[in-house]
């Protein structure tokens, strides 16, 4: 009855239907407002993965600082050696980074007793400075061979 009615009033040339867009506006805002959620979403989930990248890379120089300590630790207390050296870690993780370790020995003598005392430092990176992929992580640590 109704679509019978609209079109009589058409017809007549006498009466103006007045036609409004309201739809066709509240159309295109839903539209905007989604694509312009679905951008934010996007990003947001590509700068989440890239953050977990980053503190897993963060993770893995720590390890590799570390890993450069224990070897600088069994060169100069077990060997004797106390040159710096820089190697790259075996293994799938660590062989990314480039290793270095330094020692600097230190004689103190107590008493009759003579002690050495061994400080390392060690420092991983991998990547290109100025780069987003670049990690850099040192680590120092001081020991000494017990007296006899």
């Amino acid at each position: 009855m109704r679509g019978l009615l609209n079109k009589r009033l058409a017809a007549d040339p006498r009466i103006k239907v007045r036609q409004s867009g309201f739809t066709l506006v509240t159309a295109l805002f839903l539209l905007i407002v989604v694509s312009l959620l679905s951008v934010y979403l996007i990003n947001f989930r590509n700068v989440q993965q890239s953050t977990v990248v980053f503190g897993q890379q963060g993770a893995r120089a720590m390890q590799a600082a570390h890993a450069g300590i224990e070897w600088g630790i069994y060169e100069s207390v077990v060997n004797g050696n106390c040159a710096p050296n820089t190697f790259t870690a075996s293994g799938i993780a660590l062989s990314a980074f480039n290793i270095s370790v330094d020692c600097s020995p230190s004689t103190h003598i107590e008493g009759a007793v003579v002690i050495t005392t061994y400080r390392l430092t060690s420092t991983a990176e991998t990547g290109t400075y100025g780069t987003l992929d670049y990690v850099y992580r040192s680590m120092q640590a001081t020991v000494s061979i017990q007296p006899p």
